[in-house]
């Protein structure tokens, strides 16, 4: 009976995930947001630095980041509801962007304002959070080159981390164009092909 109990429960467990993986296919749009505006900001930043005029700088951050989340606040709100609710997989993906994006935020602004994290130190910090969340995204994608893309997001944070200074700012935008940008195009590109494959059953 326990072992009829525990193959019961694994069909469940696997059923579960793929719906998941199902709904979890999104078109990369949160993905290219956020890719587009902090690339952006990176070089508008390093241009500000190069020119000296970093008193812009707290201005292209807040604006950047301003609306990264109120454009996906406005496209979550949009979000068409499920029946039956979101799945698991889907709601995970979620929770890990929000609370990763939340932790990113903090890096970037508390921390360096704070004199706990030198300026310099914001992107490669960050890149080691954008490892981590791609990486356990990858988990309910269970695809592996998202695996590959969190593994690239680690190698660039300790390529930066002994880079230093103002250079991490175009390393760390060419990161974003490469491993977040070009992702979102990936995965608008598998969203595009499930639904073909959903609207023709």
């Amino acid at each position: 009976m326990d072992q009829q109990s525990a193959i019961e429960e694994i069909a469940l467990i696997r059923r579960v995930m793929e719906e998941s993986r199902r709904f979890t296919f999104d078109n990369g749009k949160y993905y290219l947001t956020w890719g587009v505006l902090i690339t952006a900001a990176i070089f508008a930043e390093y241009g500000a630095i190069l020119t000296g005029k970093e008193s812009f700088s707290v201005w292209i951050w807040v604006i950047s980041i301003g609306l990264g989340w109120l454009i996906s606040m406005i496209m979550g709100m949009r979000e068409p509801s499920k029946p039956d609710g979101w799945p698991i997989g889907a709601k995970l993906i979620g929770l890990i962007w929000v609370s990763s994006g939340v932790s990113m935020t903090i890096i970037g602004f508390v921390a360096p304002y704070s004199g706990a994290l030198h300026a310099w130190a914001i992107c490669p910090a960050i890149a080691t959070v954008m490892g981590g969340a791609y990486t356990i995204s990858s988990l309910v994608y269970r695809m592996k080159w998202v695996t590959m893309v969190g593994v690239a997001w680690w190698v660039g944070g300790l390529v930066m981390f002994e880079v230093r200074g103002i250079e991490t700012l175009p390393i760390f935008g060419g990161m974003m164009i490469f491993f977040q940008i070009v992702p979102a195009i990936a995965f608008y590109t598998i969203w595009k092909r499930e639904l073909a494959k959903a609207n023709s059953r």
